[in-house]
C-alpha cells in the first residue's frame, strides 16, 4: 500500500440508513500513485459494519466501477416486516343505528312513531360473518437482525341468547324466531313480550329476558324491566321503566318523584315533564324537556318545532340541541356536556376502592415479609398455618389483580375527561337569561338573550361558535 507523498489507496466506506433496511457503499477514489479500492476491501467494509443480509452481489463490482466513484451504491436491502390483519365481524341485519330514526313517506311526511326500534329474524337465519385475521410477517434488516411484525387482533363471534354458530367459528345464526339486538357488544335473538293494554292492577309488573310492547300507558307506581328493549305506545306516568336496550315512548313521560325511565342504549319519547331518564347512550325528545333530570351517555337532542328544554338538569357527553333552552320566567335551567356523567359517578367510586384495596395489600405484604423473616420453611408450619399461609397469598395475589384492572379503567376514565374539544351546546333559536352552561369544569351563565349560537369550548374558556 502507498501512503507516501499523497499517495493514498482507495477504500471503501459503508452507509447504513435509520430503519436499517438498506446499506449503501461509497468508493473513495486514490490518490496519486495509490491503488485503486477492491473487492477484498469493500467485503472488508461491509463485514465492520455486521452488514450480512440480502447483499446485492452485482452492485458490488457496480460500485467499484471507477465512474460510480464517490457515488452511494445500493448494495444490500433488507426486507420490511408485513403486519398482520385484524379479523373483521361482519354484521348481517342492520345494527340500531343505521335503522332507529323517524321514517319519511313518498310525500315527505315524517313518521316519529315508526323508529324501526324492533328487527325481527327467523329461526336459522345468518346474523353474522368473522372473516379472521392473518398473522404477519417478520422482517430483516441488512444486519441479520428480525423485525418484528404487528400480529394481527383475533376475534371471536359476538354470541348471545339464542344464536349458535358453526364447527368454524365463522358464522352465527339465530336459534329462534324473535328480535335480534346487539347489547355490551353481544348478538342475541330474544322473544317479544306484547301486552295489549295498560300496565295497572290487571297484569302488575312486567319484567322480561327479551323485548317488551306495551300497546297503552303504563301507569304510576308500576314497573316494568326488559333485558332488551322497551316500546310504549301510550303514556309513562310515575312508573319505573328499565331495558338494557333502548326506550322509545309514543306519548310523553310524566314522573314526578317515584318515576324513573332508563335504558342502557336510547331514549326516545314526544315529551318528558317533571321526569328522571337516564340513558347509556343517547336521548332524543321530539317536543319538549320540562323541569326534569335528563342524564345522557351520548347526545341529548329536542327536535320537533317547539324543542324547548326549560328548568332542571340536562347532561350529555357530545351534545345537547335544542330550539330554545330556558324562558321569560327564567327557572333554573342548568345544561352540562364535556364528560360522561356516567363516568365521573364510576370514578369517584374507583377512587374510593383503589384507596381500600391499597390498604388491605399493604397489611397481607407486611404479614407476609414477618412470615419470611422468621426463616419458617412451610413445611415446618401445621396444617392450619399452612392453609392460612397458603389463603393470604391467594388473597395477595387476587388483590393484587383487583388493583391492576381498578388502576387501569381509571387511566382510562382519565383520559376520557380529557377528550371535551368536540363538546357543545346548539341553540337554534334563543337561549334566555338565568340558563347555565357548562362544557367539562368550565361554566357559562346567560345573561342576555342569545340567538343561533352553538357554545363550544376553546382554550380552557366557553365562547360562543356559529351553528355548523
Amino acid at each position: 500500500m502507498s501512503e507516501e507523498y499523497g499517495n493514498l489507496d482507495g477504500k471503501a466506506r459503508v452507509h447504513i440508513s435509520k430503519d436499517r433496511l438498506k446499506a449503501y457503499i461509497e468508493v473513495i477514489a486514490p490518490s496519486g500513485t495509490g491503488r485503486g479500492c477492491t473487492l477484498e476491501k469493500v467485503q472488508k467494509a461491509l463485514d465492520k459494519s455486521n452488514v450480512v443480509y440480502g447483499i446485492i452481489a452485482d452492485n458490488l463490482n457496480k460500485a467499484l466501477s471507477d465512474q460510480n466513484w464517490g457515488e452511494k451504491i445500493l448494495v444490500a436491502e433488507g426486507r420490511t416486516a408485513v403486519d398482520g390483519t385484524d379479523a373483521r365481524i361482519i354484521y348481517k341485519f342492520p345494527l340500531p343505528n343505521e335503522r332507529v330514526s323517524p321514517r319519511i313517506d313518498d310525500k315527505g311526511k315524517v313518521n316519529y312513531y315508526d323508529l324501526g326500534l324492533i328487527y325481527n329474524v327467523k329461526m336459522g337465519e345468518l346474523l353474522v360473518e368473522r372473516i379472521p385475521g392473518k398473522e404477519g410477517i417478520a422482517g430483516i434488516d441488512v444486519t441479520g437482525r428480525e423485525i418484528p411484525a404487528r400480529r394481527g387482533t383475533d376475534f371471536k363471534l359476538p354470541r348471545g341468547k339464542n344464536t349458535v354458530s358453526d364447527e368454524n367459528q365463522l358464522y352465527l345464526y339465530a336459534t329462534l324466531d324473535g328480535h335480534v339486538s346487539l347489547i355490551n357488544g353481544k348478538v342475541s335473538v330474544d322473544p317479544v313480550f306484547t301486552l295489549n293494554g295498560d300496565v295497572d292492577l290487571s297484569s302488575g309488573n312486567i319484567e322480561f329476558l327479551g323485548n317488551i310492547v306495551i300497546t297503552g300507558n303504563v301507569n304510576s307506581n308500576f314497573k316494568i324491566k326488559a333485558r332488551g328493549d322497551i316500546e310504549i305506545y301510550g303514556f309513562v306516568e310515575g312508573a319505573e321503566v328499565i331495558a338494557e336496550g333502548s326506550i322509545m315512548v309514543r306519548g310523553g313521560i310524566t314522573g314526578g318523584v317515584k318515576g324513573m325511565v332508563h335504558a342502557g342504549e336510547n331514549i326516545y319519547a314526544r315529551f318528558a315533564e317533571n321526569s328522571r331518564l337516564e340513558a347509556g347512550k343517547d336521548i332524543i325528545i321530539r317536543e319538549a324537556i320540562m323541569q326534569s333530570y335528563v342524564k345522557a351517555g351520548g347526545s341529548l337532542k329536542v327536535t320537533d318545532k317547539r324543542a324547548t328544554i326549560v328548568g332542571g338538569v340536562t347532561q350529555a357527553t357530545d351534545l345537547i340541541e335544542a330550539k330554545t333552552i330556558g324562558s321569560q320566567l327564567a327557572p333554573q335551567t342548568i345544561v352540562e356536556v364535556g364528560v360522561n356523567p356516567y363516568y365521573r359517578d364510576e370514578y369517584q367510586q374507583l377512587l374510593k376502592k383503589r384507596t381500600e384495596k391499597m390498604k388491605i395489600i399493604d397489611n397481607l405484604n407486611h404479614n407476609l415479609q414477618v412470615y419470611q423473616k422468621s426463616g419458617v420453611h412451610p413445611e415446618g408450619l401445621s396444617d392450619k398455618k399452612k392453609i392460612a399461609l397458603i389463603k393470604m397469598l391467594d388473597n395477595y395475589k387476587t388483590f393484587r389483580q383487583d388493583l391492576s384492572a381498578i388502576a387501569e379503567r381509571i387511566l382510562f376514565l382519565e383520559n376520557e375527561f380529557t377528550k371535551i374539544k368536540s363538546a357543545r351546546v346548539k341553540v337554534h333559536q334563543i337561549v334566555y337569561p338565568g340558563v347555565r352552561i357548562s362544557i367539562g369544569q368550565s361554566i357559562y351563565i346567560v345573561n342576555d338573550p342569545i340567538k343561533y349560537s352553538a357554545f363550544v369550548l376553546e382554550e380552557g374558556d366557553i365562547r360562543l361558535s356559529s351553528l355548523r
